[in-house]
């Protein structure tokens, strides 16, 4: 039987790109809602026009920002490369150059739906990783790194999910909450007010 074919390693000049479009795309579908309202003002039209159209795009902007960057299924690995298909395309981060280790949680009705452990190079590429084999590769390489008397930025709760602190999740997740709570709570009150201005 035939092994499937591993990806290749996408180029830094490439992967940083895909990072940065999907940074793009999040942050366009998010302003989406004041530029309808502008139109609007400038068109004569009902602020809520534009609002029906683009308000479902500033819903989809708030679910992309987990899972833009975030490898669809477990990575493939070329030595010290991770190489992972995000919403953006391949995108490939060296675990040997680490540079920066953060936890994204998400949530849904029921509490917590999920934890990605966001990786960058030093070449600038993003990856999310949630698939605990490629958790567990992130954690050897920074314990690698340790060896070598460089370790990377890594967040006390990114550590403590990979294991490497004592400390648990729970004033992450509760301040994760409160960030994720509020952050909405403003948006829709900057846009509320923006259409009762125009």
């Amino acid at each position: 039987m035939a092994q499937p074919q591993k990806p290749p390693a996408v180029d830094t000049v490439l992967g940083r790109r895909r990072t940065h479009l999907g940074t793009a795309l999040i942050v366009g579908l998010l302003a989406l809602p004041f530029v309808g309202l502008a139109v609007s003002t400038s068109a004569g039209l009902h602020p809520g026009v534009p609002l029906v159209v683009t308000g479902p795009a500033a819903l989809v902007g708030f679910v992309l920002i987990s899972e833009m960057p975030t490898g669809r299924n477990r990575g493939q690995t070329s030595g010290s490369l991770l190489t992972a298909r995000t919403a953006t395309g391949l995108r490939t981060v060296d675990l040997a150059q680490i540079e920066r280790v953060r936890l994204l949680t998400s949530f849904s009705r029921g509490g917590v739906s999920d934890r990605v452990v966001l990786v960058r190079d030093s070449h600038g590429v993003l990856l999310g990783l949630r698939e605990q084999t490629d958790v567990r590769r992130v954690r050897r390489a920074l314990d690698q790194r340790a060896r070598n008397g460089v370790p990377p930025r890594v967040s006390g709760a990114a550590a403590a999910y990979l294991g490497m602190t004592p400390d648990g999740t729970a004033r992450h997740t509760v301040l994760s909450w409160l960030a994720t709570v509020l952050g909405i709570c403003c948006y829709l009150s900057a846009v509320a007010v923006l259409a009762r201005a125009v």
